[in-house]
């Protein structure tokens, strides 16, 4: 899947992220937007380049393939991902995600015929998806102000680094870039936006359209959303916490079920044990 099209997922299914749930108070300071007057203008053109080109070339490319097609040509993007998903597992210290991530792409590189098919999903191997803008969370890098890219979409100051090395690191585009012409790469990076834009029309716009601020609720929901990828769909719920160490690493932390906790008195409530916090 090409790095914009990761982007256009992430802020589009924030929206869905965001029908779904509450805003916790005070969670967009995470993010803060010294930016937002620019940052508008910026959402604004994206929006009429979304609605111009990208929608109207969306239903076309609906139009004339079928739903199989459609979804061979998605499994395939999702099978090109998983390259970079493991590298990133490593490099956040989840030696257990990376090897299922690892057996994900044999499964459906093999019997799923070159990703056409998604077998892995079936026998319980799901996507966990993972990016150098998550893996610069971990180690503790600062979020920084809220950003809204031209035609990237909304982002962040340490998400835009995330994309850069993502751009530049991505084994599978590198090899792509190496065996096509620039005009076939392009053809193909093109097919992974207008799959990503398809897969999205339905909810992404209904949801826009029922907003009474869009550029608000897709800031909302993508600093909900990345949030929640960052921690591995555990958020905290306290402000005051730090980012938490690799989910395996975690995992391993926790403590065994043979070692009973200490007794707590009846009177007194045991506080519950969040997870730290995202970065600044």
């Amino acid at each position: 899947m090409s790095q914009m099209a990761r982007l256009i997922i992430v802020a589009t299914a924030g929206l869905a992220l965001a029908g779904c749930t509450t805003p916790r108070a005070g969670r967009d300071s995470l993010a803060p937007d010294p930016w937002e007057k620019t940052n508008r203008s910026i959402y604004s053109f994206n929006r009429s380049i979304d609605k111009a080109v990208v929608t109207p070339a969306t239903k076309a490319y609906r139009a004339v393939l079928p739903q199989a097609a459609q979804r061979g040509i998605r499994n395939v993007f999702n099978l090109a991902s998983q390259p970079l998903s493991f590298v990133n597992s490593v490099l956040q210290g989840k030696p257990k995600q990376a090897m299922r991530t690892a057996g994900r792409f044999a499964i459906n590189a093999t019997i799923g015929v070159g990703g056409l098919a998604d077998h892995a999903s079936d026998m319980g191997v799901v996507d966990e998806p993972e990016d150098f803008g998550q893996t610069l969370a971990v180690w503790g890098v600062k979020s920084g102000p809220y950003v809204m890219l031209p035609f990237f979409g909304p982002s962040s100051v340490r998400d835009t680094l995330g994309f850069g090395l993502d751009q530049v690191a991505d084994p599978f585009d590198i090899q792509l870039q190496r065996e096509t012409k620039a005009l076939e790469y392009y053809a193909i990076r093109a097919v992974s936006l207008l799959d990503t834009r398809s897969f999205l029309l339905d909810t992404a716009d209904s949801l826009l359209r029922g907003s009474a601020d869009e550029y608000a609720t897709v800031r909302s929901a993508y600093l909900q959303l990345r949030e929640n990828q960052i921690y591995d769909g555990n958020p905290p719920q306290d402000e005051d916490e730090v980012v938490p160490l690799g989910a395996d690493e975690a995992a391993a932390t926790e403590p065994s079920a043979a070692e009973p906790a200490a007794a707590t008195p009846a009177a007194e409530p045991t506080p519950a044990t969040d997870a730290p916090a995202q970065p600044q």
